[in-house]
């Protein structure tokens, strides 16, 4: 897990410094008919004792349709510490007693998206705040989370977050962004609320 964390992490670097080192002019923070991409990492705790944590690597992007005002997309990639918890007991194999697996991933890794909505109250050509919230999915190769009351989690779970962050520019098309985070993962008795935020670098066209 670590050796695929650091070639994200490379690949995130990569792509802040290739959009930085592109030609563009000044825009003030916000302003309508702007465009801006955002390389991004994240960590978040839940409220839950299935999943531990959760680490998302991803990439963002928006357009101001108005001045404060964008609409965007962002994909991520999520790495969740489970905790197994296995209600059904262990399995008896006539001479030994095997704990069950079902297979059981302490370290599943899950692929989403979410369709964004940001409005700006606060913006200076230096900096801006924002809340914003939005609507997507998430989607794993286990079921997220192994076990949550009573019973298993899913495939397939509706993702809802809700932002607060700031903006603050490092140079003319170059800003540094930073976003705290709650985000349900399921809507039914089985999911998650995710408690955290990501941090990334903005590169405004």
């Amino acid at each position: 897990m670590n050796a695929q964390l650091k070639k994200i992490w490379v690949l995130l670097l990569a792509l802040c410094i290739g959009f930085a080192a592109l030609p563009g002019k000044s825009h003030a923070m916000g302003e309508a008919g702007t465009f801006h991409v955002t390389p991004e990492f994240g960590a978040y705790g839940t409220g839950q004792k299935s999943v531990n944590s959760i680490i998302t690597f991803g990439l963002s992007g928006g357009y101001f349709v108005m001045d404060g005002l964008s609409i965007g997309l962002e994909a991520l990639a999520y790495s969740f510490d489970v905790r197994k918890i296995d209600r059904r007991g262990p399995v008896t194999n006539f001479l030994y007693t095997v704990a069950s697996s079902d297979g059981y991933s302490n370290n599943p890794w899950a692929f989403g998206a979410n369709a964004l909505v940001r409005y700006y109250p606060v913006r200076t050509d230096k900096a801006a705040f924002f809340i914003g919230t939005g609507i997507g999915g998430l989607f794993s190769g286990d079921r997220i989370p192994y076990w949550e009351n009573g019973g298993r989690g899913n495939y397939a779970n509706p993702t809802l977050p809700v932002d607060v962050g700031f903006a603050v520019n490092l140079s003319q098309n170059v800003a540094f962004e930073l976003t705290g985070r709650y985000q349900r993962i399921g809507f039914d008795n089985h999911g998650l609320d995710a408690w955290g935020g990501h941090g990334g670098i903005r590169i405004t066209f």
